[in-house]
């Protein structure tokens, strides 16, 4: 298990006070990587043998988001790894252990080479800490379209901003553009993102909005239909 402190600031509130769900995955992203980078087993061998983590899904479950100046915890660990994936909560406490967001992620293993998904060694699994599964309602990570026809929105430029040291655009800024899709009215409790091919510099984000009774689900799309990440927000 690893922990990283943070405290909200007035670069990851929004206009209503509280974190936003963009910051609170910057937060939950930061730890995970960081909680990697401590793993002198698994990060050894990543770097070895030219292999990144591409996440595959996330889900995010928001209790309440934290406001401003509140100091969080934020603690990540593995409950299951195989050769293909690893399988990893991430919880926001605030200071008194409260749960103020849970997530649960799927990070496939990608080499850097070929691009391809690849399997790690047994050896290596086996060095890896497994923890308990956090108690949480875990939803399938792959996310259905509905069959009525979706509404075409404005396309979006991928900027400079967006993108991470991966050179693709940051996990996080899926979520941040789908967010904008939204009614200003519109509140959820539960996110859900299926990552699908990294979209970069330069690409064209053509969104598809599908609206449920209880979810907004925004298709990003390049311009021939393929999906570069489906975000799902639900109340």
């Amino acid at each position: 298990m690893f922990e990283t402190i943070r405290q909200a600031g007035t670069s990851s509130t929004g206009s209503d006070g509280h974190i936003t769900v963009g910051a609170a995955v910057d937060f939950m992203q930061d730890c995970s990587i960081f909680h990697v980078d401590s793993m002198k087993d698994m990060d050894g061998y990543l770097h070895e043998n030219k292999i990144k983590i591409f996440i595959a899904s996330r889900q995010i479950n928001i209790i309440r988001m934290p406001k401003y100046s509140e100091n969080l915890k934020i603690r990540t660990w593995i409950y299951e790894i195989t050769r293909a994936c690893a399988y990893r909560n991430t919880v926001i406490y605030d200071e008194d252990e409260n749960v103020c967001v849970s997530s649960y992620t799927i990070g496939a293993f990608v080499s850097q080479v070929t691009g391809k998904a690849v399997l790690i060694g047994n050896d290596l699994i086996n060095k890896i800490k497994i923890y308990n599964k956090f108690d949480m309602v875990y939803l399938d990570r792959k996310i259905l379209l509905p069959k009525e026809k979706p509404i075409k929105c404005e396309p979006v430029s991928v900027l400079k901003y967006h993108l991470d040291y991966n050179n693709h655009v940051n996990n996080s800024k899926y979520i941040t553009i789908a967010y904008e899709y939204l009614p200003l009215d519109f509140k959820f409790k539960q996110v859900r993102v299926e990552y699908k091919t990294p979209a970069k510099y330069k690409d064209i984000l053509f969104p598809l909005k599908y609206i449920n009774k209880n979810a907004i689900i925004v298709d990003l799309c390049a311009e021939n239909g393929a999906s570069f990440a489906t975000v799902e927000f639900m109340n």
